[in-house]
C-alpha cells in the first residue's frame, strides 16, 4: 500500500483502529508540546477571526460609508467559504500531506488578513475575507488531523483538552480584542486583521521545524470532481440559507436581495434563503448517493460514508451538530443583550465573558485528565449537562434590573461545561475511526459544527426576533403614553423587524418626551427575547446531552472483559438507542405543541408569523405541525423498532 510519510504514527498500517487504542503515556514530550503550541496558535487566529470583526463592524461601516446589508457580508462571506470547503480540504490533506495543506492554509489566511487590513473599500475587504475563509478551511481540519496523528493514548486526551481550551477561550476573546482595537484611539479596526500576521508567521515558522509530514495516499485515489462540485455548492447553498434567512426571510421574502448585479425581489412567492436551503439539501442528498455508488464501484470517494459504521463517529457527529446549535447562539444573543439593554461598550461586553473564558481554559485540560480515567463519554455528557443548566438559569436570571455581575457565576458554570465537552467530544469522534482517515474525520467534524452553529444562530435569532416583536407590540398596546399615530406605526414596524437596525440614539430622540417610555418598552422586549432565546439554546444543548449517551466509551471498550455474553451486548445497545431516540422525539413533539399553543393564544406572534413566514401559520394553527410530526415520526420509529427486532432475531438464529 502506498504510502505513509516518514513520520507515520504508531498503530496499524491500514484500516483498523486508530493509534489512540495504544496505551501510550500521559506525558507530552517537548517536541510534541511545540507542535501543540503551533496548532493552538493557528486555531486561535481562525476562531478569533470569526468573532473579532463583529465588534469592529460599526466603525468599518462609518469609514466605508456602506449599508447594514453590505456590512453583514463581511461576517457571512467568511463563514460561508469556511464551512463550504472544510470537508474537501480534510480529504485532500489525507491524500497530499497534512503539514503541506496546513502551511498553505495559514499562508493564505495571512495573505487575506493583509488584504483586509489595507483595504480601502467593501470590495477589497470582501476579497480578503474570501481568501481568509479559504485558508481557514485548509488549515482547520489539518490542525485536528495532525493532533490525532501526533498524540496517542492518554497524551491525546490531554492534548485535545488544551486544544479545546484554546478554541473556547479564543471564541470569547475575539469580541474583547475587537472592542479594544475599535475603542482605543491609537489603534483602528484594521488591527482586527493585522493581529493575525505576527501570530500566523510564528505558527508557520514553528510548523516548518516542528511538524513532520503525515499522509495516507491511497493508490486507488482519483480526483472526485463531481463529488467536489456537489459538496461545495451544496454546503454553500445550505449555509447561505441558514445565515441569511433572518435577513431575507425564511419562507417569504422579507427584503430585497442584491449583490454583483443579481437580485431577488420581494415580489417573488418564496424567499431566496428557502430556495438555497432546498437546493443545498437536494445537492447534499445527490452527493450522498453518488459517493456511496462510487465506493461500491471500487473507487475512493471524497467522503467515505462507510466511516459511519463506527458508532463513536456516527453518534459523535450527530451530537456535535445538535450542541453547536445551542453553544454558538447563546454567546451571540447574550452579547446583544449586554450592548443594548445594559448599554455596555463592545469592549466591556467582551470582558463580561472573561469568567467564561477562564473557566473554559481551566476545565478543558482537566477534562483530558478525567477522560483518561473515566473515558471521554461521561465527561462529554457531564459538560453538556452543565451547559444546559447554565442556559436554563440564564433564561430565568436575565432581567432589565438585575445587575450584570449576576451572570458571572452562571457563565463560569457554562464555561466549565464547554471546557469539559468540546474537546473530548471532538477527540471521541476522531479516535473512533482509523488514523488514515483523520483528515476526512476532522473535516466532517468541523463541517457539521459549522452547519449546526449557522442553523442554531438562525433559529435562536428567529426566536429573539419573534419575541421582540410580540412583547414590544404588546407593551406598546397597553402603554398609557401619548404616542401619535405615526409614532406608533414607526415603533410597530421596528418591532416587527426585530429591531434589525439596532437602537439608534437619533431614533430614540425622535420621540421627544416619550423617549424614556420607548426605551423602557425596547429594553423589556429585548430582555424577554433574550430569555426565550437562551431557553431555546438550552433545549438544543439538552438534546445533545441525551444524544451523547449513544456514544460508546473508548475506555470501557478497552477494559471490557472477554467473558461478555454476545447476546446481551447486542440487545442492550439497541434498547438504549431506541430509548434515547424516543425520548428526544417526545421532547420535540412537546416543544411543537408548546409553540403551537403560544401561536394560537398570542395575537402578536400570529402577526409576526403572517408577515415573515405566513405558510408556517398553517402548521402552527390547530396543532397541525405537531400532529404531522407525531404521525410521520411515530411511523419511522415504529418501522425502525420492527427492523431492529427482525435483525436481532436473524442474528440469534445462527447463534442458537
Amino acid at each position: 500500500m502506498s504510502g505513509e510519510s516518514q513520520s507515520k504514527p504508531s498503530g496499524p498500517a491500514s484500516g483498523g483502529a486508530s493509534p489512540a487504542s495504544a496505551p501510550g503515556l500521559a506525558k507530552i514530550e517537548r517536541k510534541q508540546l511545540l507542535i501543540l503550541l503551533v496548532l493552538s496558535l493557528s486555531l486561535a487566529i481562525i476562531v478569533i477571526d470569526a468573532t473579532i470583526v463583529i465588534v469592529a463592524q460599526y466603525q468599518i461601516q462609518k469609514d466605508f460609508g456602506i449599508s447594514l446589508k453590505d456590512l453583514e457580508w463581511i461576517t457571512s462571506l467568511y463563514a460561508l467559504v469556511f464551512g463550504s470547503f472544510l470537508l474537501t480540504w480534510g480529504k485532500l490533506s489525507d491524500e497530499f500531506g497534512r503539514k503541506r495543506i496546513f502551511i498553505s492554509g495559514i499562508s493564505l489566511f495571512i495573505a487575506g488578513s493583509i488584504i483586509d487590513g489595507f483595504s480601502q473599500d467593501l470590495t477589497q475587504i470582501l476579497v480578503g475575507r474570501v481568501v481568509q475563509g479559504f485558508g481557514a478551511a485548509m488549515a482547520s481540519p489539518s490542525t485536528l488531523s495532525i493532533l490525532t496523528t501526533t498524540f496517542t493514548g492518554k497524551a491525546r486526551s490531554i492534548a485535545f483538552g488544551i486544544w479545546g481550551a484554546t478554541a473556547g477561550a479564543a471564541a470569547v476573546l475575539g469580541p474583547v480584542l475587537g472592542g479594544y482595537f475599535t475603542s482605543d484611539p491609537t489603534l483602528t479596526w484594521r488591527w482586527a486583521f493585522f493581529i493575525n500576521i505576527p501570530i500566523g508567521i510564528t505558527a508557520l515558522v514553528g510548523a516548518l521545524f516542528a511538524i513532520k509530514e503525515t499522509r495516507f495516499k491511497d493508490p486507488k485515489y482519483t480526483a472526485d470532481y463531481a463529488g467536489l462540485f456537489l459538496i461545495t455548492i451544496g454546503l454553500a447553498s445550505l449555509l447561505f440559507g441558514f445565515i441569511e434567512a433572518q435577513t431575507y426571510g425564511w419562507i417569504v421574502p422579507a427584503s430585497e436581495f442584491g449583490v454583483a448585479g443579481l437580485s431577488w425581489s420581494t415580489s417573488n412567492p418564496v424567499s431566496l434563503p428557502l430556495v438555497a436551503i432546498v437546493t443545498g439539501l437536494a445537492l447534499l442528498s445527490l452527493f450522498t448517493f453518488y459517493e456511496i455508488r462510487r465506493l461500491r464501484s471500487g473507487r475512493v470517494p471524497l467522503f467515505d460514508f462507510s466511516l459511519l459504521r463506527f458508532k463513536g463517529f456516527r453518534y459523535g457527529l450527530f451530537t456535535v451538530t445538535i450542541v453547536a446549535m445551542g453553544e454558538f447562539g447563546a454567546v451571540f444573543i447574550i452579547s446583544i443583550f449586554l450592548q443594548t439593554v445594559k448599554r455596555l461598550s463592545a469592549f466591556n461586553a467582551g470582558l463580561t465573558f472573561l469568567p467564561m473564558a477562564i473557566s473554559v481554559f481551566i476545565f478543558a485540560p482537566v477534562a483530558g485528565v478525567l477522560a483518561t480515567r473515566f473515558g471521554p463519554k461521561w465527561i462529554v455528557t457531564t459538560g453538556m449537562t452543565l451547559e444546559a443548566i447554565a442556559l436554563f438559569s440564564l433564561s430565568q436570571i436575565i432581567t432589565v434590573d438585575n445587575p450584570v455581575y449576576y451572570l458571572y457565576p452562571i457563565l463560569v458554570i457554562y464555561g466549565a461545561g464547554v471546557g469539559l465537552a468540546i474537546s473530548q467530544l471532538t477527540s471521541t469522534v476522531l479516535q473512533s475511526i482509523p488514523w488514515q482517515k483523520a483528515g476526512v474525520g476532522s473535516g466532517a467534524n468541523n463541517t457539521v459544527r459549522q452547519i449546526g452553529s449557522a442553523f442554531g444562530i438562525a433559529v435562536i435569532g428567529a426566536v429573539l426576533v419573534a419575541q421582540i416583536s410580540a412583547v414590544g407590540v404588546a407593551d406598546l398596546a397597553v402603554s398609557t403614553a401619548n404616542f401619535s399615530i405615526k409614532q406608533r406605526a414607526v415603533l410597530v414596524a421596528a418591532f416587527n423587524s426585530g429591531l434589525s437596525g439596532g437602537i439608534d440614539p437619533s431614533f430614540i430622540a425622535s420621540f421627544g418626551r416619550n423617549a424614556p417610555v420607548v426605551l423602557s418598552i425596547l429594553y423589556d422586549a429585548i430582555t424577554q427575547g433574550t430569555r426565550w432565546a437562551a431557553f431555546t439554546a438550552g433545549i438544543f444543548v439538552s438534546l445533545g446531552a441525551i444524544s451523547s449517551l449513544l456514544i460508546p466509551n473508548p475506555k470501557s471498550a478497552q477494559t471490557a472483559k472477554a467473558t461478555v455474553v454476545p447476546k446481551t451486548s447486542r440487545r442492550e445497545p439497541s434498547r438504549a438507542v431506541s430509548t434515547i431516540i424516543i425520548a428526544q422525539f417526545a421532547i420535540t413533539i412537546g416543544l411543537l405543541v408548546a409553540i403551537s399553543n403560544e401561536y394560537q393564544s398570542n395575537y402578536f406572534f400570529q402577526l409576526w408569523i403572517s408577515q415573515n413566514a405566513s405558510p408556517l401559520g398553517f402548521f402552527l394553527a390547530g396543532y397541525v405541525g405537531a400532529a404531522l410530526a407525531t404521525i410521520v415520526g411515530g411511523a419511522l420509529i415504529l418501522w425502525k423498532l420492527v427492523l431492529t427486532r427482525r435483525q436481532s432475531e436473524a442474528r440469534s438464529k445462527p447463534d442458537s
